[in-house]
């Protein structure tokens, strides 16, 4: 039979690839069996819990929770509610896989619901969970009509990350989505608050027992003879109104003379009872239905062509249309009747009697039946079969052979490759590689190298091993193993080049990769060029860092790989900013949204690096507001999507914004998110690129000058980084510094040289800045001609890209620089542009004088006065950074009144921490720049 005949996804679903692999069996409502029956105390609490947000049935094994809620659903008008169903089993233990099917069920019922939560889950490195979810309970709360999800066989799912996000869900329900789960375990997540509300409808186990009159009119049904009332009663007695154990029974006491004597045999628990029943059931088969029972119980859908593959026979569909016929616990699926499932109860204790009688054999089943998955592109499927027996020289081959373009975009990779022992996957260098790429934005850059190291090693042994068997030399190598070595290289370069900044190092593996790979391998090809971007870049080369990265933007957009394609240009856009072209900048940035939208208006999460790069730019326009809204879109995303990389660079953007408005509440907030990411991702090149500059200029705003000069103690210790343009960075610090403690000579020497190399290489944008600190210096030495000249010079070059908060940033004394500059008749066409930025200065400063009143009046001068004189002692160490205890040993008083002290000062100054307090302390001039 066809393969397009037992396996369809849903057309509708706006997006290709993983979906592509998607069982429709999944989605079908179980057909009911012929002894289904209505029962209307049941449903009537179903059709209660329509009105609330949610419905629980919880209840163990085989009381009929599937055909309970299959039978209330066929009873719904069409579409009124629109219900999607998903029958849930161990192999959905992937998160990606899992919500996967939750949106394709949602898309089934309403076209375009899922479109935007897909975009989160198909995120190159990890899929960004609260992101997706979020999108999809938006959606839902906007769409008019009701819908009901339900995911039956719950209790299949372990998974720690899905009950997580299913939590949220609950928590979060709108009210156009009634979510019912179906489970056989209490659920790993609390339900408190749908209960407090009275928003959620529970079915347990007591609800779900057949009663009497059930019990008798499902036998009457089930079986043709005439039981007494007291035989009904002995049958409630004995299985408790347990709908499995009834069912048994009414199999097995088909055929018998005297059924009544099968009554008397039952005893004992439920487990008892199934086992005795099932012999009952299964003995009465024959053996050829016998054999099929037990072998083909390890699949958790049966369709004909499966089973005949998995049991090596021919006969299957007449089997499943005899067993369907005899009502053997097996369900069809769809309408078509082609796929079944068996009762979940009863294809356990088969599972556990073929265990018992012939284990050897469970491998051999599961790795047919994980065959033909593969032979039938059911990749998931496959793999899964195969993990279940362990095999996993089997896995790695299935996953090994998804081509290298397209595995990392794999949803399941990264979880696939963690059920691997981790000896296996260091043995396998693609393995090692694919984990590599699904690590790289979210994962400390030293485990990434960890990780390639092991991929290089691998396949250093594995090469030496094909060379031994086959007698070739090193000048023969096999040109398909040399490639996998290419790609090794070329992400090694990328991880050099990004976390590390060593062009040095960065080019060495960029040329080694480029000596193997071929031309097929343009995704590689594009990282190599990346990287060698990246090499340019820590040398302070930005035009040569452009020109490559469009290069890689083309190729990357030939191959149809958008993604890469808009890696390489928001990149780009970087550098170019970092040039000082902000216009052409901010159009490399608007083309990237353009490329990454769908056609429905969506974005994918990696726009949260382009936000970020337009934030940037916003704020140096003075568009300050713009900016703050784009820069907490930037780091809602990279928060959620777990894109650890990008939150530094958010959170110093978040920074400056926070200097640029003067606010140093706001501004200690952004700096304490800061050095909390740095911490998650330590990569020292990185943060003297991107932060280290604006944390100084935070510290010396707070007038917390101690902390610069610790910082500048630091760096004469520390070995100096490879890269010039992060020691120039460092170096703008440093003169910084210089100035803050009136050293103008100092920030003269230190940044003369930085000049002359910034100008060499086109860094525009770093000339300009320093200009402005060189003008102050000149200044501050009272050399008012060079000051005036050296401010003309960066006007000039500021203002065709209209340059304005490096200028207002730097204070009054620019101000006064500026102003000067244009009584004195400042040349060329930059007049109305010096009048833009006085004109900046005097809204910054009414800006500023705001914030200083609010910040004024936010603390009382009572509540000040109320400070004693021990609490204003505690309040000068606090701001040194002691501890309660060093607090307690300086002034000689215990813990307990070190911590009265500083719960009291945390208090009248009306903040929550202690760097809070330090801030607001120097603001209101309570402490000194150096306390």
């Amino acid at each position: 039979m066809d393969s397009a005949n037992y396996g369809d996804s849903s057309s509708r679903f706006p997006t290709q690839g993983p979906l592509d692999q998607l069982l429709a069996a999944k989605f079908f409502v179980p057909t009911l069996p012929g002894t289904y029956f209505a029962r209307p105390r049941l449903t009537a609490l179903l059709d209660a819990g329509l009105q609330s947000q949610a419905i629980l049935v919880s209840a163990a094994a085989g009381f009929g929770k599937t055909t309970l809620l299959s039978g209330w659903v066929r009873m719904f008008r069409p579409n009124d509610p629109h219900t999607a169903w998903i029958s849930l089993d161990t192999c959905d233990n992937v998160p990606s896989q899992f919500w996967i099917y939750v949106l394709a069920a949602l898309e089934r019922c309403k076209s375009g619901i899922s479109a935007l939560p897909l975009t989160f889950l198909q995120k190159e490195s990890q899929p960004a969970w609260q992101a997706m979810l979020t999108a999809l309970i938006n959606n839902l709360a906007q769409c008019s009509e009701r819908m009901v999800l339900v995911l039956d066989n719950y209790d299949k799912i372990t998974e720690p990350t899905i009950h997580a996000l299913i939590s949220f869900l609950v928590e979060h329900l709108p009210p156009t989505l009634c979510l019912v789960l179906s489970t056989r375990a209490n659920l790993p997540f609390s339900l408190a608050r749908l209960r407090a509300r009275v928003q959620i409808q529970e079915l347990r186990t007591e609800q779900l027992r057949y009663t009497q009159e059930e019990t008798t009119i499902f036998l009457r049904k089930a079986v043709d003879f005439r039981f007494s009332e007291q035989d009904m009663q002995e049958v409630q007695s004995r299985t408790q109104g347990w709908c499995a154990g009834l069912h048994l029974a009414a199999l097995a006491l088909r055929g018998r003379s005297n059924p009544r004597d099968l009554l008397h045999e039952l005893h004992g628990s439920q487990r008892a009872i199934l086992e005795y029943l099932l012999d009952e059931v299964v003995q009465q088969q024959s053996s050829r239905v016998q054999n099929f029972l037990l072998q083909t119980s390890i699949l958790d859908r049966l369709f004909p062509a499966l089973c005949n593959a998995v049991l090596e026979q021919q006969d299957s569909q007449s089997i499943l249309e005899e067993m369907e016929h005899a009502n053997l616990f097996l369900s069809p699926l769809d309408e078509e009747h082609q796929w079944y499932t068996y009762h979940p109860l009863f294809a356990e204790a088969l599972r556990h009697r073929l265990q018992q009688i012939s284990p050897d054999n469970v491998s051999i089943l599961n790795l047919r039946a994980s065959q033909w998955y593969d032979s039938h592109l059911y990749e998931n499927e496959a793999i899964q079969h195969a993990i279940y027996i362990q095999e996993w020289s089997r896995v790695t081959e299935l996953i090994e052979r998804i081509p290298s373009q397209s595995i990392w975009s794999r949803l399941n990779a990264p979880f696939w490759i963690e059920h691997l022992p981790p000896d296996v996957v260091r043995t396998r260098p693609r393995l090692c590689l694919a984990y590599t790429h699904a690590l790289f934005w979210n994962t400390p850059s030293r485990i990434t190298k960890d990780w390639l190291r092991d991929a290089r090693m691998a396949w250093a042994v594995l090469h030496a091993r094909e060379e031994n068997a086959t007698g070739i030399t090193p000048a023969q190598k096999p040109e398909a193993s040399t490639r996998l070595l290419g790609e090794i290289a070329a992400l090694q370069a990328v991880v050099v080049g990004f976390y590390d900044g060593d062009a040095g190092a960065t080019r060495a593996y960029c040329n080694e990769a480029l000596t193997h790979l071929v031309e097929q391998q343009q995704a590689a090809h594009v990282q190599v060029t990346f990287a060698q971007s990246l090499a340019a870049l820590s040398l302070g080369h930005f035009e040569l860092a452009i020109q490559l990265l469009q290069a890689g933007n083309t190729a990357a957009a030939a191959e149809g790989d958008t993604a890469l394609a808009n890696i390489c240009l928001t990149r780009a856009s970087w550098d170019i900013t970092m040039a000082g072209r902000l216009h052409d900048a901010w159009q490399f940035t608007e083309h990237t949204i353009q490329r990454a939208q769908t056609p429905d208006g969506h974005l994918p999460v990696t726009v949260c690096w382009t936000y970020a790069r337009q934030a940037d730019i916003l704020r140096e326009w003075n568009r300050l507001k713009e900016a703050q809204h784009l820069v907490e879109q930037a780091i809602q995303f990279g928060e959620q999507a777990e894109i650890t990389a990008l939150l530094p660079l958010g959170y110093t953007i978040l920074l400056k914004l926070a200097l640029s408005r003067g606010d140093l509440e706001e501004a200690a907030r952004a700096n304490q998110l800061l050095e909390d990411s740095w911490k998650r991702m330590p990569a020292p090149y990185c943060y003297a690129l991107y932060s280290n500059v604006d944390q100084v200029r935070f510290w010396l705003a707070c007038r917390d000058l101690e902390r610069a000069r610790q910082w500048a103690k630091n760096l004469e210790r520390e070995e100096p980084l490879v890269s010039p343009l992060a020691r120039e960075r460092q170096g703008v610090s440093l003169a910084r510094i210089a100035l803050t403690e009136s050293q103008p000579d100092r920030a003269l020497a230190l940044l003369a040289p930085l000049i002359v190399r910034a100008k060499a290489t086109g860094r525009w944008a770093h000339v300009l800045e320093m200009w402005l600190l060189q003008a102050q210096a000149y200044q501050m030495r009272l050399q008012s001609q060079e000051a005036l000249a050296t401010l003309a010079q960066a006007v000039n070059l500021a203002a065709p890209e209209g340059y304005i908060r490096c200028f207002v940033d730097e204070g009054v004394q620019m101000a006064d620089l500026l102003g000067r500059l244009k009584k004195q008749g400042h040349q060329g066409d930059s007049i109305s542009y010096l009048e833009t930025l006085l004109t900046a200065f005097d809204d910054a400063h009414e800006v500023q004088m705001r914030q200083a009143k609010k910040e004024q009046s936010d603390v009382s001068s009572p509540l000040l006065d109320l400070l004693s004189a021990r609490e204003y002692e505690v309040l000068r160490l606090v701001a040194q950074g002691a501890s309660n205890q060093m607090i307690a040993e300086t002034l000689a008083i215990s813990n307990d009144t070190a911590r009265h002290h500083v719960s009291n000062i945390l208090s009248k100054l009306g903040v929550t921490n202690r760097t809070q307090a330090a801030i607001r302390a120097r603001i209101l001039g309570l402490l000194s720049s150096a306390s």
